[in-house]
């Protein structure tokens, strides 16, 4: 009985531009490029004989030279270093093949020895000392596996359908697409998290991206590392290459009698490697003025990035005793009109904020930087 065993990752995204990460995005950029070494780095130390990128190894059809440039010179030194005999990769979302790419510059230039871009023209590679043929398709439904070869393949870049989650995307895979590909494994791309898709005797798996990409991913970045037999039994190990961790933290206003407090409570939560999605929730003291800018501008720098989401409230018609004096009374009052008067969220909140504001300063509070 053969054994393959194979390094699986897609979704790279190197050269992204980072929009989202605010200042953190260069040194974002360089994170992701350092897990895609963690990638090749994975090849060597599990002694894999294949490297399967399944699509949006760059973020973009153009990517900057330089990173362009390093990926080339490091998937063509792998071979020498390890004893990976093919690396294989596919057109993503993101670097399809199209005029002025990368892809169609080196499907034109040609890549080093061992390196193999698939596409529409050429979907098929055949590896005969490993007695396995790699089949690369854009319709899942034309993927027919090789009668000869030990074990079959199969890349696709998409997201298979979940009804009701997932109908519509650029490239849609269905269940039934997948039961009926004929291939021993199906490595799939385009999904940013470890999911699998598996149909009967086909094993499809999406591996997520080698680091976090993007606010809303939820895993740290990973990639698989899969044993596959010629009799189609699969298995295989997650094995983390992402340094940044996302985490989430719930904070109740409630609980803090003043703004110094809750800054006190998220800089505990340190973390360089944190991508820190904060929500403050619950009732506020009533003359706690929730500055955002002041927060973030004490507790930025202390994570990798940090997002601060205000959720909180006021009760309105239970928020206890009237404030002391005519002006602050009046001014609570005034004030509670204009609340339920408001006809958006987001009004409401600034209304919150001015609320906290006013009662504070007239309670004689510094709450002005």
């Amino acid at each position: 009985m053969s054994r393959l065993r194979f390094v699986h990752t897609a979704d790279v995204h190197l050269g992204r531009s980072g929009r989202a990460f605010g200042t953190a995005a260069p040194e974002h950029r360089q994170r992701l490029m350092q897990a895609f070494e963690r990638c090749l780095a994975c090849c060597r130390d599990y002694e894999a004989q294949l490297l399967i990128i399944a699509g949006d190894l760059f973020d973009s059809p153009r990517p900057p030279e330089r990173t362009a440039q390093r990926v080339r010179s490091l998937l063509g030194d792998l071979a020498s270093q390890s004893q990976v005999v093919a690396t294989i990769l596919i057109p993503g979302t993101h670097d399809p093949i199209a005029p002025g790419s990368i892809c169609e510059r080196w499907l034109a230039e040609g890549l080093p020895d061992g390196v193999h871009l698939l596409s529409v023209e050429q979907p098929t590679l055949n590896i005969p000392e490993l007695e396995v043929t790699v089949h690369f398709a854009t319709d899942p439904g034309k993927l027919q596996p090789d009668p000869q070869a030990n074990m079959n393949l199969g890349l696709l870049h998409g997201s298979v359908q979940i009804p009701g989650l997932v109908d519509e995307d650029e490239a849609i895979i269905t269940e039934e697409q997948i039961a009926g590909c004929g291939m021993d494994y199906l490595a799939l791309g385009h999904w940013h998290s470890f999911g699998d898709y598996s149909q009967q005797d086909v094993v499809a798996l999406y591996p997520g991206s080698p680091e976090i990409v993007g606010l809303d991913q939820a895993e740290q970045g990973q990639v698989l590392v899969v044993d596959l037999d010629d009799e189609g039994q699969a298995s295989w190990e997650r094995v983390t290459t992402g340094t940044l961790q996302s985490r989430q933290q719930d904070l109740d206003l409630a609980d803090f009698a003043n703004l110094e407090e809750l800054i006190q409570s998220i800089l505990k939560l340190a973390d360089a490697d944190a991508i820190l999605d904060t929500r403050l929730v619950g009732m506020a003291p009533e003359q706690m003025v929730v500055d955002h800018d002041r927060i973030l501008e004490r507790v930025e720098e202390q994570f990798f990035r940090i997002r601060l989401t205000d959720e909180s409230y006021a009760d309105w018609e239970e928020i206890g005793p009237e404030p002391s004096g005519l002006v602050a009374g009046r001014f609570r009052e005034l004030m509670k009109e204009r609340f339920k008067a408001a006809e958006t969220d987001e009004h409401r909140q600034v209304i919150q904020q001015a609320r906290s504001l006013g009662l504070a300063l007239l309670a004689g509070k510094e709450v002005l930087g």
